[in-house]
């Protein structure tokens, strides 16, 4: 059995697969296995990594049956694991050398159910960024954490998630970073307790991740940062796909199917948070999805959008083009926030790197 099964999702970007896999054999890792599964690419990413990876005992490639989205592509690689321990990668992200190994000590001498790094780097290099995150230097990169300013300081402090109300409170409060990258999940735990990605394509990160801090017996933080994340015009995130409607009614489907997925979460316990934990979700997608997809792509596009319709009616029924109108008439209203069209978000990563030089942001100052 492999100590680590380090699961790659792919869609049409094969440009990043090699940097990501030479990333993942520099792990420090003497057992893993890496599965790259394509996401049914339009593109030839699945041919080409069969071809790159043909006859290697250490990586093994998989494809989706349909397109269903990262989490999707995620929950097929559990399915095909082998690992003692599961870890998520991104296909145009990558890990600090030798930080999955320095995890896996961690996981195993606390014997975590989960184990998460409390922050991560982001890149804040000039546009357009090459294809190995692993060229970029020091000032290149900006380190954010979901920790206390106090906790900053204290980089490799260990803290174990205590009683469910707690973690709650905490997860109302940012505390937990949504993100399944920069962690490992040990796989009989997942199995056992079917934890798996929801059927959404937006937001389904933060749904997992609620329903494994539930879940764990042991959920420990680390404050470390293994993880480097693109940003800028050239990343791969669904999110900067320039006005695709798709998204805004993906973002929608998550919101709807939010209810659900919560008490799926909950399962039954601590009804008191139902109705908090669905509205903070909401907003995540909201504030980060939805409203600035609206703005973007325009009322008049997403009012003829045949899909849009389809999917109101489906939860609605009749009264389906009554509550898409009373949502898109609460969206109209809204500010858009941060723009994805001017990358306003990438500029005030430039400006938190330019404040804070190498030290770690806070985001819970």
């Amino acid at each position: 059995m492999p100590k680590v099964s380090i699961i790659v999702p792919m869609y049409a970007a094969k440009q990043y697969i090699v940097p990501c896999v030479l990333s993942l054999r520099r792990q420090g890792l003497s057992d893993m296995e890496i599965l790259l599964v394509d996401d049914c690419s339009p593109d030839d990413t699945y041919h080409h990594a069969k071809e790159l990876f043909r006859g290697n005992e250490t990586v093994r490639v998989l494809q989706t049956k349909k397109n269903g989205g990262p989490g999707f592509a995620r929950n097929l690689g559990m399915e095909e694991a082998a690992g003692e321990y599961i870890c998520f990668c991104d296909v145009d992200d990558i890990y600090v050398d030798g930080s999955i190994s320095e995890m896996l000590k961690v996981a195993k001498r606390v014997y975590a159910d989960v184990y998460s790094s409390d922050a991560f780097y982001v890149t804040v290099a000039e546009a357009p960024l090459p294809e190995d995150l692993h060229e970029l230097k020091e000032e290149n990169l900006l380190k954010l954490g979901c920790i206390t300013p106090e906790d900053a300081l204290s980089e490799g402090r260990i803290e174990l998630a205590g009683a469910m109300e707690e973690r709650l409170e905490q997860w109302l409060g940012h505390r937990y970073h949504w993100s399944v990258c920069g962690k490992l999940f040990r796989a009989a735990f997942l199995r056992e307790e079917g934890i798996r990605f929801p059927a959404v394509s937006i937001g389904e990160d933060h749904l997992f991740m609620l329903k494994a801090l539930l879940r764990a017996k042991v959920y420990a933080n680390e404050v470390r940062a293994p993880y480097i994340a693109r940003t800028g015009s050239n990343v791969q995130s669904v999110s900067r796909n320039r006005k695709d409607p798709g998204i805004f009614i993906r973002s929608m489907r998550s919101i709807l199917m939010a209810p659900d997925i919560i008490d799926d979460c909950l399962g039954g316990r601590f009804p008191a948070y139902r109705k908090r934990l669905t509205e903070f979700h909401i907003r995540a997608i909201e504030e980060c999805f939805a409203v600035q997809k609206y703005k973007e792509i325009g009322r008049e596009k997403l009012s003829r959008n045949k899909e849009l319709k389809h999917l109101f009616y489906e939860f609605f029924g009749e009264k389906g083009d009554f509550v898409k109108k009373t949502l898109l008439d609460a969206y109209e209203a809204r500010p858009a926030g941060l723009s994805l069209e001017d990358c306003t978000q990438y500029e005030c990563l430039k400006a938190l790197k330019e404040a804070t030089g190498e030290g770690l942001y806070s985001l819970l100052s």
